[in-house]
């Protein structure tokens, strides 16, 4: 565990992807590439942090695949202000996947995986128009990890036995490195690298992860309350 909360910035993050040194590619594109670095987002609790640094990545010239829950206590895709934020990542270049919660189903079986799968698959894909070629299991336990094959439901598992065996791994889930910093793990040679970051811990300012995860939900309240007030008084109702 390596604690930095200074190095969860959008100035550093703009620093950090400068030290990529492999090509940036999507999962459909690995094939029997020997070297490539694929460059993730799980997207568990803000849109708004993802769009900001979709943007910072089409400046930069970096494409990567945003990984989206249906069924996030945090937002909601079919909200047409989060709607139109994915359609603006894609519009960047990036590719949207899909970011899978296991324990949302009663799934004791491939076939129960592959058929949850293809159900939320393609809800997102009638929704933003646009083929989901990947997945990401959501907090996967070593229970759902057993599922491991390269594909499911005709997509990419980002949990795949061959990213696990060939592929050298780097994630910030919790708001701290899980392995090594991100900006030494780039510095080493490796030919094959899955970096997995979660857009929310990467802020203008510096803070501690809590206090992110906070004005993530504050601001989604104050939005909500901003619609009521914003229905009441377009319906001409009092509003007390």
């Amino acid at each position: 565990m390596i604690i930095d909360n200074s190095d969860f910035t959008e100035k550093n993050y703009k620093k950090i992807i400068k030290r990529i040194r492999n090509k940036c590619i999507f999962y459909n594109e690995v094939g029997n590439k020997k070297k490539f670095t694929l460059w993730r987002h799980d997207v568990d609790y803000s849109p708004h942090r993802a769009h900001a640094l979709a943007k910072i990545e089409k400046t930069n010239n970096l494409k990567s695949t945003y990984f989206i829950q249906l069924n996030s206590a945090f937002y909601n895709i079919f909200e047409e202000e989060i709607k139109s934020l994915f359609l603006k990542v894609l519009s960047f270049g990036h590719q949207l996947g899909l970011h899978f919660d296991f324990n949302s189903y009663e799934i004791n079986s491939k076939d129960e995986l592959e058929e949850y799968l293809t159900y939320e698959k393609k809800i997102l894909e009638k929704l933003f128009k646009t083929k989901i070629k990947a997945f990401s299991f959501h907090n996967p336990t070593k229970k759902i990890l057993k599922y491991n094959n390269y594909k499911y439901a005709n997509m990419i598992n980002a949990y795949a036995k061959y990213f696990k065996d060939n592929v050298e791994y780097c994630s910030d889930s919790n708001g701290y490195w899980r392995h090594q910093r991100l900006e030494n793990f780039l510095n080493n040679k490796h030919d094959k690298i899955q970096v997995l970051t979660h857009p929310v811990w990467w802020q203008k300012k510096i803070t501690n992860p809590r206090k992110k995860i906070l004005d993530s939900a504050n601001g989604r309240v104050q939005k909500c309350i901003k619609n009521y007030d914003k229905l009441l008084k377009k319906s001409r109702r009092k509003n007390f």
